[in-house]
């Protein structure tokens, strides 16, 4: 008897320091979630111009939220958008029906031609040297960046050439199956006309001088009227969303639901060093470490940043309908809660 009771109070024993060591990491991560939140709220407050919404979860759990993120206001999204172009394009490379190392004009109509040396996998990562309808590239194609909208706007039309469908229809059947019921891509040359239809689509306002100035052109930094690039322009960064939609497209792009692994890691390969995003490139988004993937968008009265740290399955959404049109200034809020949320993630990992 007394050898069991002791193997009974070992056990007990045991059980009381795996309970208490339990604890101690729950309180440590309940601890690390307070400071996030706190850091986080702190950072918005001492940016008076800040106007949005932000969502920051783990796994699927909220760590921070505002009410712009609950109420599902929705904003102009801009240069995200290339992250569904560059997965489109993926999947069609998927079914065999685009080859990366290919040239562009053998998916192209003879009157969207481009030069004959650039590859799809150029024009998804920024190095094919074409940033307008210009014919000739302003480098040779592959040995350098700089960052194309025109180039992701040729990519839409090579989905359509070899899908038989516009951007928009691909883009939508892809936010449906995925839940993203408050995203959209613009439909309508007046920003004015698409809030009628969708009451959440937030306003967009210039600050300078110390004025707000209500915003009714954004649609032109996209549309290019010599150009005639406002629907092709959609793929380049005509999208409308929401941060908790936004939330849905981090989980799935990054956790095997629209991509299979070898394509996803195709996509976040880096290719290149990049200076808008700052960081390296690769097809659609860029990382500037090993930590982290993201990308930004900026158009006129709208910032968004859409951040996704993959070990621990973070994701982070910033969207705002305020800004300066000073690009680092507009976007020094977002860089700072982007470092509190690396930190917080080093701390995890440094905790495991």
């Amino acid at each position: 008897m007394s050898i069991l009771r002791r193997k009974f109070s070992r056990n007990v024993v045991l059980a009381t320091i795996l309970a208490l060591c339990g604890l101690l990491i729950l309180n440590f991560a309940l601890n690390l979630d307070k400071r996030l939140a706190w850091s986080v709220y702190s950072a918005l407050k001492s940016d008076e111009l800040f106007s949005g919404a932000i969502l920051i979860t783990k796994d699927g759990r909220t760590l921070y939220e505002n009410s712009d993120s609950i109420e599902e206001r929705q904003f102009l999204v801009a240069s995200i958008t290339k992250q569904t172009t560059a997965a489109l394009i993926l999947k069609e490379v998927e079914k065999g029906s685009i080859d990366l190392s290919a040239k562009a004009n053998d998916y192209l109509l003879k009157d969207q031609k481009i030069n004959d040396a650039i590859t799809v996998s150029q024009l998804l990562s920024h190095t094919s040297g074409v940033v307008s309808d210009d014919p000739s590239p302003r480098f040779i194609p592959g040995t350098n960046y700089e960052y194309s909208n025109y180039g992701y706007i040729v990519l839409g039309r090579i989905l359509q050439n070899v899908s038989g469908q516009i951007f928009d229809e691909l883009a939508m059947e892809m936010f449906k199956n995925l839940g993203m019921k408050n995203s959209f891509l613009i439909d309508d040359k007046s920003l004015d006309n698409i809030r009628l239809k969708r009451p959440r689509f937030a306003p967009s306002f210039l600050f300078k001088d110390g004025e707000l100035t209500k915003i009714f052109a954004t649609y032109k930094f996209i549309l290019n009227k010599e150009r005639k690039m406002f629907f092709p322009g959609n793929p380049c960064g005509g999208l409308i969303s929401t941060a908790r939609d936004l939330d849905k497209w981090n989980a799935a792009l990054h956790n095997g639901k629209i991509l299979s692994p070898k394509m996803y890691e195709k996509m976040i390969k880096k290719i290149t060093p990049s200076n808008i995003p700052k960081g390296e490139y690769g097809y659609g988004i860029c990382m500037n470490s090993d930590f982290e993937v993201f990308h930004t968008g900026c158009v006129d009265g709208y910032r968004a940043t859409l951040s996704y740290f993959p070990k621990h399955k973070i994701s982070l959404a910033i969207l705002e309908n305020v800004f300066t049109g000073k690009y680092e200034a507009d976007f020094k809020t977002h860089e700072n809660i982007r470092n509190i949320v690396k930190k917080y993630a080093e701390l995890l990992e440094n905790e495991e």
